[in-house]
């Protein structure tokens, strides 16, 4: 889920540069919640 997470982030990124640093964010977000969780 991380990986999918991130992989999404950077490429809704790529897309959509005028919000990169929100979507980015929100993608680290995500990965760091499956770690806190374990999965």
């Amino acid at each position: 889920h991380t990986s999918y997470g991130t992989l999404l982030a950077l490429v809704l990124a790529e897309i959509n540069p005028q919000r990169q640093n929100e979507i980015l964010k929100r993608g680290y977000e995500l990965g760091e919640s499956r770690v806190i969780c374990r999965y």
